[in-house]
């Protein structure tokens, strides 16, 4: 090529770059718009205490690991529960032990990246990722040493970088593979720059903290997300947003005419999805909140289908997710806290011991009669060694006696009777506010039923205030067959 073919060349690049500055793509542009949704998640266990006692230890060689670790903690702790005061012999007890900490060295990789050059052959680019995994077992007890809350969880760091430090995954940073994950901001998958080790252990020390923020107290924090632009309905849209008017902003969104070509049209329906979530997060009634909550998983869900190229499209749909999961097992605690209250533990029995059957030889109770609570014993407790033997028959205790001790203690507990979810238990979730789905589902996934569905059963579970649709799900699981565990499964 000569030099004016050249010239005439770079002309043309030049006016195709001004072309596309006059006339602005759809997308989120170079100077992106940020909303700031308000974001509150209630926690997943009530602690009976505002004081706590807070452990965390390590088998990884870095001493400072557990401090650090503690120290984030407390901060992420006392921010979103300032009332919270550690003490030593505090009545709520949280033990939080890293069980893994790995950041492998970078890995480089060459492959040909976009564009060609002067030559006309293709460039080759250093990529490099970096990776880091935390994993941490998170138990809460009370000072009975009773299990509040147990889970574990995972922080995990996966980006590549190209050779200018540009982020070329755009993955999400500290992406969550516990049961619960943190609800991420916007912004940061805008992250350029590979992070040093220091960077990359502090991320994924936040990253875990955060997680068990949310299982531990209510959170409540500030998320930036982008707005998709256009000129047009988007951008109409996007004027109602940044005024906090989420609900005209959706319908804006909504009933815009769908762009004819579905990758241009993926931009409004993330914006509807961005609506959704701000909806979720302003509402007061968690029913409402779930219920915005699935259809910004479903506008963002078509948004990634449409455009999957997207790199801004992934997060939003991971976040949203992670905060169906939270609410979902928040209904689940709930069903079981009220199915737990309606048919508490009965308390253990006691075992008859040696000193009761002395007390009743000291008593003046016959052989017969003692013979016969020794045989009627549910569980037993004697010391028969050779002292136990020798205490017994010093105070008195007959060979008659000490033979049926014998027998009795050689003898197998009964198997314990397991009773099935029963009218009471459905009557008092649906007292306790329970919604209908939740004792539905509870109902379904019983692993025993003892519902009395006679007339009298069925007129008292409805004027206990049991809905038709719940009697249903009553009746359909009672039909099934009982289970191969050997479970009863029955209705009176």
């Amino acid at each position: 090529m000569n030099r004016a073919s050249r010239f005439l060349a770079m002309a043309c690049v030049s006016v195709a770059a001004l072309a596309a500055v006059r006339c602005p793509a759809q997308g989120f542009g170079a100077s992106k718009m940020k909303v700031t949704l308000h974001r509150k998640l209630p926690a997943l266990v009530h602690l009976p205490s505002d004081t706590i006692k807070l452990t965390v230890a390590t088998a990884d060689e870095d001493s400072t690991l557990p401090y650090d670790f503690q120290a984030l903690l407390e901060t992420e702790l006392l921010k979103d529960a300032p009332d919270l005061r550690e003490l030593d012999n505090a009545p709520v007890q949280i033990f939080c032990q890293i069980t893994e900490y790995s950041h492998p060295d970078p890995v480089i990789t060459k492959r040909v990246g976009p564009g060609v050059s002067l030559s006309g052959v293709s460039a080759t680019s250093d990529y490099t990722r970096i990776t880091g995994q935390l994993n941490v077992s998170l138990q809460a007890k009370d000072s009975s040493g009773t299990l509040l809350i147990s889970d574990n969880i995972s922080a995990t760091y996966d980006q590549e970088f190209d050779s200018a430090g540009n982020s070329a995954s755009h993955g999400v940073l500290g992406s969550v593979t516990g049961t619960f994950g943190r609800m991420k901001g916007g912004g940061k998958s805008e992250d350029v720059n590979p992070p040093t080790p220091s960077e990359l252990r502090s991320n994924l020390i936040l990253d875990a903290v955060e997680q068990i923020a949310e299982h531990l107290v209510d959170t409540d924090e500030k998320i930036d997300v982008l707005l998709a632009q256009k000129p047009g309905p988007l951008d109409e849209g996007d004027k109602a947003a940044q005024t906090g008017l989420w609900q005209r902003a959706l319908e804006i969104f909504e009933t815009a005419t769908p762009f004819p070509r579905p990758e241009e049209d993926a931009y409004r329906l993330y914006n509807i999805g961005v609506a959704y979530e701000a909806l979720a997060y302003a509402a007061s009634d968690e029913k409402m909140t779930m219920k915005y909550l699935d259809q910004a998983a479903i506008n963002y869900g078509k948004a990634i289908d449409a455009r999957p190229s997207e790199k801004y499209f992934v997060e939003p749909q991971k976040r949203i997710e992670t905060a169906i999961a939270h609410y979902k097992e928040l209904e689940q605690e709930r069903a079981r806290a009220a199915q737990e209250a309606a048919n508490p533990a009965p308390a253990a029995p006691k075992a008859l011991t040696n000193s009761q059957i002395v007390a009743m030889v000291e008593s003046g109770v016959d052989d017969a009669t003692i013979i016969q609570a020794i045989r009627g014993a549910g569980l037993v407790d004697f010391d028969l060694s050779t002292k136990g033997l020798h205490d017994l028959t010093t105070n008195g205790v007959s060979v008659k006696v000490v033979t049926a001790m014998k027998t009795q203690a050689a003898k197998k507990p009964a198997a314990p009777v397991h009773k099935g979810l029963n009218n009471t238990q459905i009557i008092a979730m649906v007292k306790s506010g329970m919604d209908e789905d939740t004792i539905i589902k509870t109902i379904a996934a019983a692993a025993a039923v003892d519902f009395d569905l006679s007339a009298t059963g069925q007129q008292q579970l409805t004027s206990g205030g049991v809905s038709a649709k719940v009697l249903a799900a009553m009746k359909d699981r009672a039909a099934k067959p009982p289970a191969a565990t050997g479970k009863p499964l029955a209705a009176k």
